[in-house]
């Protein structure tokens, strides 16, 4: 029987120094961008009351939440999203702020995913909620500001693909389609199974032009020549609004200079009762999912009792690490051992360089100033600085292989007195 303690569960991994580093360096660009445009950060709790995410317009099924009890036997769920949780929070104790509101954050959600094919079921994300506008310039904004983000981060092969839930949901009003036929064509069209859509609009009784708008959907992608191609005689009011949004939206970001990083696409369905309006979503070389999804939420701050329009994203954090190429050095680059009886003056030493900005370790392996060398060989330290207790410093220069003896003070002193001095040449590197 396995010795379960030694082993994490399916679906979630550690995250070891070095990635963590990478990880740590993403967000940090991320989180930049996002506050340079006006978001401010918040941090939700992990878990919420399961009414939180049982109404139905949640966006992550039932099935895949990660559900348990408090002391008192009421249902609690960890959040498998952000944005729910930002959604009430606005709704209730942000409610009086002005609008529009823009949050951003960065965080853990969990699903439970099947883990074929890999799957994750704890996922890192950063993203951002633009709340209390319906205007087209809000959902610009959010996939701008996403563009932003991945060309920041120096992925530059990117494919912002968006499209509009409200025109597929005037054709099925048209077309007066029941829920479950509804899903059935909803399926067909995001799956481009031209096939199984003829089969369903055969047996209604609609104009030509509708009913080949509805087979062609899957493939009205690429330019803006898509919504032209979708304005077809007949067409209803909803969906003929839901195209003139696109088209504000489109012509923004051409505006912005963003035109060769987007493409729009009328049959992309997924999550469609969760979204109101606009659906992006975000692809670079390399990765086969997504690393950046979201859209327009209108309907969810109603649920909350406060009725406002909503927009947002949310980045993969997991997914931009398998193309992201990191400058992050992961290993100290000083390492400090003291000789007997000179541990509170090496510590001074080491503290000192770590406010100036070293990255800086003391050495606690035991041993030989020959043990601590090869511990700096091993670990990647450029430097080792050994300090003994009448003051004495001998600075061991592990890059240029070169040794200078000096003593504390007239270390520091030459760093005060003398900022011209690069810190390669006073035996140690800076972040």
């Amino acid at each position: 029987m396995p010795d379960w303690k030694l082993h994490t569960p399916n679906g979630v991994s550690d995250v070891l120094p070095e990635e963590c580093a990478v990880k740590r360096e993403i967000e940090d660009v991320i989180r930049t961008v996002f506050a340079t445009c006006g978001y401010r950060e918040t941090e939700p709790p992990s878990f919420e009351y399961y009414d939180c995410y049982s109404a139905e317009t949640g966006q992550i099924s039932q099935e895949k939440l990660y559900k348990f009890f408090d002391e008192q036997g009421r249902i609690l769920a960890l959040r498998p999203d952000f944005t729910t949780s930002i959604a009430r929070m606005s709704a209730t104790k942000l409610a009086e702020e002005k609008n529009p509101q823009r949050y951003m954050y960065t965080g853990s959600v969990y699903r439970a995913e099947s883990t074929e094919g890999v799957r994750r079921r704890e996922i890192t994300q950063s993203g951002i909620e633009l709340i209390g506008s319906y205007a087209a310039m809000a959902d610009a904004e959010v996939i701008a500001a996403t563009i932003e983000a991945m060309l920041a981060l120096g992925i530059e092969e990117i494919s912002m693909e968006i499209g509009q839930v409200a025109f597929f949901n005037g054709l099925v009003r048209q077309l007066g389609l029941d829920g479950e036929m509804t899903e059935k064509l909803r399926d067909r069209i995001d799956s481009k199974d031209s096939q199984g859509i003829t089969k369903i609009v055969d047996g209604l009784s609609i104009n030509e032009d509708i009913k080949r708008l509805i087979i062609d959907m899957p493939y009205l992608f690429g330019d803006e020549s898509v919504l032209k191609r979708a304005d077809v005689k007949g067409l209803n009011p909803t969906s003929k609004q839901a195209l003139e949004n696109l088209k504000q939206i489109h012509r923004l970001l051409c505006l912005y200079g963003l035109e060769e990083f987007i493409s729009l696409d009328l049959g992309m369905l997924q999550s469609i009762d969760y979204y109101t309006g606009s659906i992006f979503k975000c692809y670079t070389r390399g990765v086969g999912f997504p690393i950046a999804a979201g859209g327009r939420y209108d309907e969810l701050m109603s649920m909350f009792g406060t009725p406002k329009g909503a927009v947002g994203c949310a980045i993969g954090i997991n997914r931009i690490m398998e193309v992201y190429s990191s400058s992050v050095d992961a290993f100290p680059s000083t390492l400090v051992y003291a000789e007997r009886n000179a541990e509170g003056l090496a510590y001074d030493l080491a503290s000192d360089l770590r406010i100036n900005g070293c990255l800086t370790e003391l050495y606690i392996g035991g041993g030989a100033i020959g043990d601590a060398l090869a511990y700096a060989s091993e670990t990647g330290s450029v430097c080792v600085m050994k300090v003994s207790a009448n003051g004495g410093l001998v600075i061991y220069d592990l890059e240029r292989d070169d040794i200078i003896e000096t003593t504390v003070d007239d270390f520091r002193g030459a760093r005060d007195d003398t900022p011209e001095l690069s810190p390669q040449d006073m035996g140690f590197r800076k972040l």
